[in-house]
């Protein structure tokens, strides 16, 4: 087997056509059916089929196409830490980092790297836990700090640590609860939540159930930083994770909620996968910083 012909493959795939897939790869189209047909041949089965919507992969041919992917990226990371090693090139790292915890996490990360690794670079995804974790899997992303749980058997999951959600208020604003404050009372106030579906939202609802409570949303946002925005302005209250809003934020303040349960936050990688060393070297920061329990992670980065 020739790793050309893995390539070929995956340039089929990822095109949907030989034709195109041959002007990606900058060769003819008669090239890239051969390489094809003798992968076909040496494994004895039919890997792609065409058809008026273009080339698309048999049930072979999904699961050989999985594997090229991962042979592929072990090859770019072999060539990776080579090119460290040998002071020839930089490295580069990927990491993928849930919206709830980026605003604290990424600085103190990037900051870690400078100090430990300044010659790798590092590209940063934010974005939900159930996309990042799917991005890890499919070999996009080398690791991510999720939210758990996370039942993908692609992934190897390791548990960093629990972070509180907790109620975010405006200053001016005096509720009625003491600290810590009930869900119900909460419950009483204009909430402003992710909407639904979304991880965080299902997690306070899952806790509204439990405390038998009721909430009712009326305003729902995406973004934490609007939330957080919107909170400071007297729109309403919200919940969020503790490292979610930095604790001097103007014109908001935390109180903690009676009988809701943390957050739990681990990183992952993909099951059998060797990670490079720049993704290994950003990989053991973040084990660092997240699993550095001496204080809150909002604390360490006052």
């Amino acid at each position: 087997m020739d790793i050309r012909q893995l390539e070929t493959l995956l340039a089929v795939a990822e095109a949907g056509s030989f034709t195109t897939a041959a002007e990606n790869l900058h060769t003819v189209q008669s090239n890239v059916s051969e390489h094809v047909r003798q992968l076909e041949a040496e494994l004895g089965v039919q890997l792609l089929v065409r058809g008026r919507r273009g080339t698309v992969p048999t049930e072979f041919g999904v699961r050989v196409i999985e594997r090229a992917r991962a042979i592929r990226s072990e090859i770019e990371a072999l060539h990776k830490d080579l090119s460290m090693l040998q002071g020839l090139e930089t490295g580069h790292a990927t990491l993928g980092v849930v919206g709830t915890v980026s605003r604290l996490l990424v600085p103190m990360v990037v900051a870690e790297m400078r100090t430990s690794a300044p010659g790798v670079s590092l590209r940063l995804t934010e974005g939900a836990s159930e996309r990042l974790a799917g991005e890890v899997a499919e070999r996009q992303l080398a690791c991510a700090v999720v939210t758990e749980p996370v039942s993908d058997p692609r992934l190897h999951v390791e548990h960093l640590r629990d972070e509180d959600l907790v109620a975010l208020v405006p200053s001016s604003r005096k509720l009625r609860g003491r600290e810590p404050i009930a869900l119900a009372e909460l419950a009483t106030e204009t909430l402003i939540l992710p909407p639904a579906g979304n991880p965080l939202r299902d997690e306070v609802e899952t806790a509204a159930r439990a405390e038998r409570v009721e909430l009712r949303v009326p305003i729902e946002v995406e973004g934490v930083r609007l939330i957080a925005d919107l909170v400071a302005a007297g729109a309403g209250v919200s919940i969020l994770p503790e490292t979610a809003v930095a604790h001097d934020h103007a014109g908001v303040r935390q109180m903690r909620i009676a009988r809701m349960p943390p957050r739990r936050l681990a990183v992952v990688t993909a099951r059998g996968v060797q990670l490079s060393l720049a993704d290994q070297a950003v990989h053991d920061a973040v084990r660092r910083i997240v699993r550095d329990e001496r204080r809150p992670i909002a604390e360490r980065s006052a």
